[in-house]
């Protein structure tokens, strides 16, 4: 199943563009900015990346299988965390280590933030840290980075962890996703730092190719620090149960999108295994091996389980 995960996050940066990732969640500097009031999604039960409540043809049946070929995770809600802490250790034990991402990349300055906290995309489209709402128990961030070389610049990339009290809540937060770059297609991540240009698809189990994960959604920018740029951007969120991951990756000079993109695609995918192993029912959960971006298969391995979580306000 990884390397079905791999063949549809790389089939869809191939046809989006130049991207960087936006380490947005991860990246966002902090401020006073209130977290937002918890969506349908971790209320009343509306979901679905279009934030309509219907999942579409591809949903779940009543026992949390998903219902189409090609997934066969199926959630047991007696591993569901249910307590702030035991959603952090489940973070803590997913997350990704720098090996994770690729050869080469080692951990930034600031390796992980406080689970406590998550980004929030003001009404000036900036993004700032807030206290996470109610509906959700952890959001955990691990920074990488591949160092300047041969000329060319530091890639920067970040993985999010975020757990859910449910899954209607971790559906909510896919379609905010959407909102949030239809509102502002441009956006600040951090002091002298802006991403343009931002386009959006969604992709729900069964649409556009997605026969992998229950919803994912990518999006395609250009990146900006300072007064250098433009340079890709791209990032890449996907949900599995009441989990959401995304990766952020911020181009740099001389860096093609591949370069950008392709430690946090692998990265992905090994993280997404590992919570399938945590939250799968028995005969149900875990991939073969999660293959790197030529291909080749790569045990997932256990780097930076044992860590915690975080954003580095200095990526």
């Amino acid at each position: 199943m990884a390397a079905g995960l791999l063949l549809l996050l790389a089939g869809c940066t191939a046809g989006g563009g130049g991207g960087g990732e936006p380490e947005r969640p991860a990246d966002a500097t902090a401020g006073d900015s209130q977290s937002p009031a918890p969506g349908p999604g971790e209320t009343d039960g509306t979901g679905g990346t279009d934030g309509s409540g219907d999942a579409g043809d591809a949903g779940e049946n009543d026992d949390g299988a998903v219902a189409e070929a090609g997934f066969s995770f199926v959630l047991d809600p007696e591993k569901v965390p249910a307590t702030a802490a035991e959603a952090a250790a489940l973070a803590a034990r997913v997350a990704p280590g720098p090996e994770d991402f690729g050869p080469g990349y080692t951990p930034r300055e600031t390796f992980e933030d406080d689970p406590g906290e998550w980004a929030v995309l003001g009404e000036d489209c900036v993004w700032r840290r807030a206290p996470v709402p109610d509906g959700v128990l952890a959001s955990l961030t691990r920074y990488t980075e591949l160092p300047a070389e041969d000329g060319k610049g530091a890639v920067r990339a970040a993985l999010v962890i975020t757990v859910h009290r449910d899954v209607r809540g971790a559906e909510w937060e896919m379609a905010r996703t959407i909102e949030d770059a239809q509102r502002c297609p441009g956006q600040q991540l951090r002091q002298e730092e802006w991403v343009r240009g931002l386009t959006s698809m969604g992709q729900e189990l069964g649409v556009l190719g997605n026969r992998t994960a229950e919803d994912s959604l990518q999006e395609f920018g250009e990146f900006f620090a300072g007064d250098r740029g433009p340079y890709p951007y791209h990032w890449f969120r996907t949900r599995i149960g009441p989990v959401t991951l995304a990766f952020s990756a911020k181009g740099a000079e001389g860096r093609t999108p591949d370069e950008v993109s392709d430690g946090g695609l692998l990265a992905l995918v090994r993280t997404s295994s590992r919570v399938e192993q945590e939250l799968g029912a028995d005969g149900t959960a875990g991939r073969d091996g999660a293959s790197g971006p030529d291909g080749t298969a790569d045990s997932a391995g256990d780097g930076g389980a044992d860590g915690g979580a975080g954003e580095d306000d200095d990526a």
